[in-house]
C-alpha cells in the first residue's frame, strides 16, 4: 500500500491508517532507538507494543545487539512493562548460533565479543572460547609465539569492549585457513549515545579483520533475512503481513526490504528524515532499498491509530 513511499502517517486520515493496520498481523521492533534509549523507555513505546500484542498481533524484538543474552533483553523489556516472552526476542548472536547449529557444526568457535555471544553459542550446544590478551611483546615475537587451537572451525566477531591488536592477530591468523567460517554479528559501525558522543560498533571491528585477512564475513544480523529464519520455520510470520519498525536505514529498513516486510521508520534513533530525503534526492539505485514505506516521529505515535 505504501511501498517505499516514505509516507508520513500523521498526515493521513486516521481511518486510512487504521485500514492499513488491519492487514498487519505481526510487528517486529528494533530495540534501542525504537523501544528504549539505553536504560530509559521511549515515551509511548511500552503502551504501543502491548496494545499491538493485546490486539492479537504477534510481536517481536529483533536487535543487532549481541552483547547480552536474549534472556537479559526479555528481562529489560519486562522491567519497562512490555509483555514479551524470551522466544520472541532475537539477537544477532542468536542468529550466529542458529546458523552454525543448522549447519550441524561440530568444531570449536573462537569469538571476539561480549557474553551474549558465548551464551547463545553454548545454549545451542556449541563449543566456544575467547582469549583476553594484550600485545605485551613486539608484534613479530607475538606472531611467532602464537599458539592456535587446531580444532577451531569458525570465528565469530561482535562488538568487543576489550578489542585490541592481539585479538586481531589471533582471529586473523585463524582466518588464514579458508576452511574456517568467518561470521560477524552486524555491520553497525557506531552507536550514538548523546550529542557528539558515539560508541564503536561491531562493524568497525569487522572492518579491521576484513582489511587484515582479505576475507568478507557472513554478517548474521540485520539486514540479513536469516535473523528471522526461525520465525518463518514456525510460521509465526508471513512477510506480506509483517511490519518492521526501525530507526536505522542501513539495517532495519533494508532488512524489511530484504525480507519482503512492510516498514515503519521512526525518528527517535540513529537516522533522521533528512537522511531519507537525501537518499531519495540522490536517487542512487544501491541505496533506494533503504527508503521506508512509512514514517512516524516515534513508535508511540502509532498508538492513536490502534
Amino acid at each position: 500500500m505504501f511501498k517505499q513511499s516514505f509516507t508520513d502517517l500523521t498526515k493521513l486520515p486516521k481511518d486510512k491508517v487504521r485500514l492499513w493496520l488491519q492487514s498487519i498481523k505481526s510487528v517486529i521492533c528494533d530495540a534501542d532507538g525504537v523501544l528504549w534509549h539505553l536504560n530509559e523507555a521511549i515515551e509511548g513505546a511500552v503502551d504501543t507494543f502491548n496494545e499491538l500484542g493485546d490486539s492479537g498481533r504477534n510481536t517481536f524484538i529483533v536487535t543487532n545487539n549481541a552483547a547480552v543474552p536474549r534472556t537479559d533483553f526479555q528481562k529489560k523489556a519486562t522491567k519497562f512493562g512490555m509483555k514479551i516472552d524470551e522466544d520472541r526476542v532475537l539477537t544477532s548472536s542468536y542468529s550466529c548460533a542458529h546458523f552454525l547449529s543448522a549447519k550441524k557444526f561440530q568444531k570449536k568457535v573462537f569469538y571476539m565479543g561480549e557474553y551474549g555471544i558465548q551464551y547463545e553459542l553454548e545454549h545451542a550446544g556449541l563449543s566456544c572460547f575467547k582469549v583476553d590478551e594484550k600485545l605485551d611483546k613486539p608484534m613479530l615475537e607475538f606472531v611467532k609465539d602464537l599458539k592456535l587451537d587446531p580444532d577451531v572451525g569458525a570465528v565469530v566477531v561482535g562488538r568487543d569492549e576489550c578489542f585490541n591488536m592481539a585479538k586481531v592477530v589471533r582471529a586473523g591468523t585463524y582466518l588464514q585457513n579458508h576452511k574456517v567460517i568467518f561470521l560477524g554479528t552486524c555491520l553497525d559501525a557506531a552507536y550514538p549515545i548523546c550529542e557528539n558522543r558515539v560508541m564503536v560498533g561491531a562493524g568497525a571491528m569487522l572492518a579491521a579483520l576484513k582489511t587484515f585477512t582479505g576475507r568478507m564475513p557472513l554478517v548474521m544480523g540485520k539486514p540479513n533475512p536469516w535473523m528471522v529464519d526461525k520465525l518463518k520455520q514456525k510460521s509465526l510470520i508471513q512477510p506480506e503481513s509483517t511490519l518492521m519498525v526501525g530507526d536505522t536505514l542501513q539495517t532495519d529498513i533494508l532488512f524489511a526490504k530484504n525480507c519482503g516486510f512492510q516498514s515503519l521508520f521512526v525518528g527517535t534513533g540513529v537516522n533522521s528524515r533528512k537522511d531519507v530525503a537525501k537518499i531519495i534526492d540522490d536517487n542512487d539505485p544501491q541505496e533506494m532499498d533503504q527508503v521506508p514505506d512509512t514514517y512516524l516521529p516515534s513508535f508511540g505515535h502509532l498508538l492513536e491509530f490502534l
